[in-house]
């Protein structure tokens, strides 16, 4: 009988692999698609690059995922330097530095936006600092950011801009989202400031060839252990024995078992005994982020002879948001961006050259008409991928996660679960993966050794 059977080889089923396995438990590693990081993939374009369509940047706070990638003897290279295009009130302007400096608005404005920053990073370090607090006001941290913003900032362009800010790390409506969920987020190291002029200064960097080089290194480790192909159906618990049945019958029983899934993927599968009640009302009412991934390819990168970093902040249009992801080795210029949300919903529906076309149509309309001329065009519809189903995380209803969404990542039994979703800290990031996992191996080795 094995020790543990994990579901799932994203990077929290795969930290919670080598975890285990470094304590010479005897594991499997059953995942559905066929290869390893579930929301962190990458794609070879026709010219040999690689681009990452999935989670690709790291910032200066995630400590683990720098640590993986340098254990993998990989490098990162910063966000491409040069100014920003930042769009405002259909205005395009280049500017250097503070997104402060690239406003419109009178100084009234721009002193409202500073202030309502400033509240958001002392209500997020009260939040976390004062537990007695946060439980006295948990039905007020439970109301909507959107709420929160129209309370507290006295300005039009001031309450845009934070929006435009917020909806660059939520994908989801900003009515769906809790001022709680917003001050982890500013908690976690994001600086709003930055987003608001498209993450120009908050030292994030990437890994050239794709992050997916650290998942496949950690999977290479641990050898056959990980299968691929593997849909499973139920899992079943009686006694001490976990038995794990995958769609085509197979089933592997052991003292143990680890959903490293997202929740609404979890909670398709058939558990007995059943889930909690709670644990369905709970998902039900959370949504996955709902983003599709593009990536423009060019002959070269034009946009830097122009001192421009490639990198965009709009408060409105199809995309929001766009970065420049060229490997100088490859000569070629490539321009990756989101369509979010709403955008991301109505565009699912349409096919890839139609969403080439918006794409690129909104590129002609802040970087002028050699955005008109690109080689190659990927995207990837994360809604619509079966194994992921959404992506950038859970967003939990105004309300929930103060009464049962932190209880998600609860043991069921002998079955824990394991995932971005279910991180204390760097909620909804690969960051947070990596640390929930390691969390979760140690906890099934003291169900497993007491």
């Amino acid at each position: 009988m094995l020790d543990c059977v994990i579901v799932g080889a994203g990077f929290a089923g795969l930290s919670v692999a080598t975890e285990l396995a470094r304590r010479g438990e005897q594991l499997v590693v059953l995942e559905a698609r066929d290869r390893v990081g579930g929301r962190v993939a990458s794609v070879t374009l026709s010219q040999g690059e690689v681009v990452d369509m999935g989670g690709q940047w790291i910032s200066p706070s995630h400590d683990r995922m720098l640590e993986l990638v340098a254990a993998a003897g990989l490098t990162t290279v910063p966000a491409n330097p040069g100014k920003l295009t930042v769009v405002r009130h259909g205005q395009i302007r280049a500017v250097e530095g503070s997104a402060m400096s690239a406003q419109y608005g009178s100084p009234f404005s721009i002193a409202d936006l500073g202030q309502g920053l400033m509240r958001l990073r002392r209500l997020s370090d009260r939040a976390a600092s004062d537990l007695a607090w946060s439980q006295a006001n948990a039905t007020w941290l439970d109301q909507t950011i959107d709420q929160w913003i129209d309370s507290n900032l006295r300005t039009p362009s001031g309450r845009r801009d934070i929006r435009a800010a917020m909806k660059a790390v939520f994908e989801s409506s900003l009515d769906k989202t809790t001022l709680r969920q917003a001050l982890v987020k500013v908690r976690e190291g994001i600086d709003m400031e930055n987003l608001i002029a498209a993450n120009g200064d908050i030292g994030q960097v990437r890994v050239p060839g794709g992050l997916w080089q650290v998942c496949h290194g950690i999977a290479e480790g641990l050898g056959d252990r990980v299968r691929y192909n593997q849909v499973v159906s139920a899992v079943h618990q009686r006694g001490e024995t976990v038995t794990v049945i995958t769609a085509d019958g197979q089933r592997h029983e052991a003292r143990s078992a680890v959903i490293a899934l997202p929740p609404w993927l979890a909670q398709g599968i058939e558990y007995s005994p059943s889930l909690e009640s709670w644990r369905g009302e709970t998902v039900k009412k959370t949504s996955p982020g709902n983003v599709i991934k593009c990536c423009l390819v060019y002959q070269r990168p034009w946009w830097r002879d122009e001192g421009l970093s490639g990198q965009m902040s709009a408060d409105e249009g199809p995309v929001r948001v766009t970065f420049d992801v060229t490997d100088d080795p490859s000569g070629r210029g490539i321009l990756t961006g989101f369509f979010e949300g709403g955008e991301a919903s109505m565009l699912t529906k349409f096919s890839k050259s139609m969403r080439e076309r918006v794409f690129k149509d909104a590129m002609v309309s802040v970087f002028g008409e050699q955005a008109a001329r690109p080689v190659e065009y990927v995207d990837c519809d994360w809604g619509a991928e079966p194994f992921t189903k959404g992506s950038h995380g859970a967003h939990f209803a105004p309300g929930v996660w103060s009464v049962t969404g932190q209880k998600l990542a609860a043991p069921f039994g002998r079955v824990e679960f394991a995932g971005a979703e279910y991180a204390s800290k760097f909620n909804g990031y690969v960051e947070g993966a990596v640390r929930r996992g390691a969390e979760v191996a140690a906890s099934v080795a003291r169900t497993l050794h007491g």
